[in-house]
C-alpha cells in the first residue's frame, strides 16, 4: 500500500476578488492519498478535511 501526503485547500473563485466569504485556510491541512484506491473515491474525504462549502458532486 503506497501513499503520498500533501497540503489540500480549496478554492472558491465564484468571484475572486472577494475573499470574505470562505477565508481559504492560512496552512492547508494534510493529507493522505492512497494509491491502490481510485481517487474519485478519496474526494469524499478531502472535502470533509476541509469542510468545503461546495456539494461533492459540484466538484
Amino acid at each position: 500500500m503506497a501513499t503520498f501526503v500533501c497540503r489540500v485547500q480549496f478554492l472558491d473563485d465564484t468571484d475572486p476578488f472577494n475573499s470574505t466569504n470562505f477565508p481559504e485556510p492560512t496552512r492547508p491541512p494534510l493529507f493522505t492519498f492512497r494509491e491502490d484506491i481510485p481517487l474519485i473515491n478519496q474526494i469524499a474525504g478531502v472535502h470533509r478535511l476541509l469542510k468545503a462549502p461546495q456539494k461533492v458532486g459540484g466538484c
